[in-house]
């Protein structure tokens, strides 16, 4: 089996609960042999990672004030502002055929039809002449992949470090000033361009890196917008317990442990790491564990380095527990 058309969806909704419930219900429904694109905007929203503290990333009282959704998006990474002047994609395929590379040539492709020249750096950037222009983060399930990222078209910059709190470690480990510091619009680059401009050049794009006829489908259903908006989902992270916290140059480990004669009986993560699978192994490796130092020896990730890292922090804060 391969991949034998493009199924292409443009969401009229700004509401943000409305997009990423529709972005998970592609995912859910997904068929093998399409390819699902998916375009969509959200009207002043701060989207925060799964594994991230609302209370810790975000403004949330000046939010409010000034009628700023929040909104936990499925896959991990960091927080991001969204406004009208920002546009999203989301490329949903097969494991078997997925290609991250591809799927930036679509983006770099559209965007050189306007004259942009942009190059991938690290993990999760797009850049233009140095300068931050797209985020990406990912989501595997069992059978399909989720690729999704932003496009700063004439987004207010002003509003990423509002909203934003700034995270003094990341300030001292990568030597960041600010949360808007990175980042340029693509119009600082051609003024003319716009958001409907880029819808276009993507749907040509895609059809010629992918090379499948493309075919344009209303919204589907979804029923898990109520998942979304609810207070459960938004502050799933903000629970009180022993936090035991460090920032590494891959990222955030902030951990909140729930001890009851010396078991660990919940454990809570915060962290903007992209990798879900390994916030996930770190929870089994502590849930419903003693608290001693046999536990340390129990620890197995798939990741050495950051196994290594998170013993060395509980090996620091036993003491303290």
């Amino acid at each position: 089996m391969s991949l034998n058309k493009i199924v292409y969806i443009e969401s009229d909704s700004y509401n943000p609960y409305v997009n990423l419930s529709l972005e998970e219900d592609l995912l859910n429904k997904a068929c093998e042999n399409i390819l699902y694109f998916y375009l969509w905007q959200n009207e002043n929203t701060v989207v925060i990672g799964k594994n991230q503290s609302a209370k810790q990333q975000c403004n949330i009282d000046l939010m409010k004030k000034d009628n700023v959704y929040l909104a936990r998006r499925s896959s991990g990474g960091g927080a991001v502002f969204h406004d009208l002047g920002n546009l999203n994609y989301t490329f949903i395929y097969s494991k078997g055929f997925f290609d991250i590379e591809k799927n930036l040539n679509v983006i770099k492709k559209a965007l050189s039809y306007h004259g942009i020249e942009a190059y991938f750096s690290g993990r999760n950037d797009l850049l233009v002449n140095g300068n931050k222009i797209s985020g990406q983060a990912y989501l595997n399930k069992e059978k399909f992949s989720l690729h999704h990222g932003t496009l700063l078209v004439n987004a207010n910059l002003k509003n990423l470090s509002k909203y934003l709190k700034k995270d003094d470690s990341k300030l001292k480990t990568h030597g960041v000033k600010s949360h808007s510091q990175r980042v340029s619009n693509l119009s600082s680059f051609n003024n003319s361009i716009s958001v409907e401009k880029i819808k276009e050049s993507l749907e040509i794009a895609i059809s010629e890196e992918f090379k499948l006829p493309l075919y344009k489908k209303k919204e589907m259903d979804n029923f898990l917008f109520e998942k979304y908006k609810s207070n459960t989902w938004l502050y799933r992270l903000d629970t009180k317990g022993q936090r035991i916290n460090k920032r590494f140059d891959y990222g955030l480990i902030d951990m909140y442990l729930k001890i009851s004669n010396n078991v660990i009986t919940q454990i809570d993560i915060n962290s903007d790491i992209m990798d879900l699978n390994i916030i996930d192994e770190i929870k089994r490796c502590l849930i419903n564990k003693k608290l001693n130092s046999k536990l340390l020896c129990q620890i197995k990730l798939s990741n050495k380095v950051i196994e290594k890292d998170v013993i060395n922090l509980l090996e620091e804060n036993l003491c303290m527990i």
